[in-house]
């Protein structure tokens, strides 16, 4: 990956700047406009950073050399004192409740109606595109928005939905937007699912109908809900049972994070931390990944290593194969 070295006035640290990841699943970066890279970016003080620049990164604790902490979405500042937050968002109440005062804190950006504050130490290192440079780039809202992502169920067995992105004050049991494509996904889903185990799922031609069991319905003549596409040809769901945010399965075995891979035609999800080993599909029920297909690796010194399919080592398929490739005793004793 392309990086840069920067430094930052009277600190001897290092500061290396990496590409912003690549958009996937499990990582949710939204690219910069095309055009702006790293070689636009420097290094200041949070204190330092002024309305107009583009926050790109933070970076992780020194001293010695620190690498980018990219976020999710870099943003345009507009520095502001600590505590001024006219919204009184979760970030700015959290902080407070831990005794942050403004003379060690500020705010690069308040709060919206999609995110909350952005709230730093003031000698933060902040990697920016200053607001001089960033004029002349594209701007930020030139990249479309990454869609939010939802689950029928806790467990995200049922999803995940791709959606328009949804207000930081979202509530389980509004709407969201998606495609005509992701409505008939959920719509197939429901049927076995066990948030859709009292309703079904009708096409009337672009309409899709949801009607619930008749014998737990308030209003008897009411046969359902239909859902019809709107001006932009989506279709707008909620009201009939709670959204949950998906979210990657944790490592059963020691929490982190996970990310899909395909095995065998199926979604299986693999541990990212870098000395575990552990594959599980996810459901919340360990029995399930008894049934996940074994495999085999290649280490270092070509050895081949048999692997069941949770990821454990199988030493007694690992010590047959290595035997099987082993010297012809055969051929030894006529030599």
């Amino acid at each position: 990956m392309p990086e840069r070295l920067l430094f930052l006035t009277g600190s001897t640290d290092r500061f290396i700047l990496t590409d912003r990841p690549a958009t996937t699943l499990t990582d949710r970066y939204r690219p910069l406009p095309d055009g702006m890279t790293l070689h636009h970016a420097t290094v200041v003080r949070a204190h330092q950073v002024r309305t107009g620049d583009v926050v790109v990164a933070f970076f992780t604790d020194g001293p010695g050399t620190r690498h980018a902490e990219h976020m999710e979405e870099a943003f345009t500042a507009n520095p502001r004192p600590f505590g001024t937050c006219p919204a009184q968002c979760e970030e700015c109440e959290d902080i407070h409740t831990h005794g942050a005062t403004a003379d060690r804190y500020l705010c690069l950006d308040g709060s919206d109606d999609r995110e909350d504050c952005v709230i730093v130490y003031r000698n933060t290192p902040v990697a920016i595109v200053p607001a001089t440079v960033a004029a002349s780039l594209p701007p930020l809202d030139s990249t479309p928005l990454l869609p939010d992502l939802f689950a029928l169920d806790d467990d995200g067995e049922h999803g995940p939905y791709e959606a328009l992105p949804v207000p930081r004050a979202f509530g389980p049991w509004d709407v969201i937007s998606v495609t005509r494509t992701t409505a008939e996904q959920i719509a197939a889903d429901l049927a076995t699912s066990h948030t859709g185990r009292h309703l079904t799922c009708q096409w009337l031609h672009d309409a899709l109908l949801i009607s619930s069991d008749p014998r737990l319905r308030t209003d008897p003549g009411r046969p359902g809900r239909l859902i019809q596409p709107d001006a932009d040809g989506r279709y707008r769901i909620g009201g009939l049972w709670a959204w949950q945010e998906w979210t990657p399965p944790s490592c059963p075995d020691c929490s982190t994070v996970t990310e899909p891979i395909d095995v065998e035609k199926e979604k299986v999800w693999r541990c990212t931390a870098h000395d575990c080993t552990r594959r599980t599909y996810g459901t919340g029920d360990p029995d399930d990944d008894d049934a996940l297909p074994p495999y085999t690796e290649t280490d270092e010194d070509g050895a081949t290593i048999v692997y069941r399919g949770t990821g454990e080592i199988d030493i007694e398929a690992t010590a047959e194969l290595a035997a099987q490739d082993g010297p012809d005793e055969d051929g030894q004793d006529a030599e």
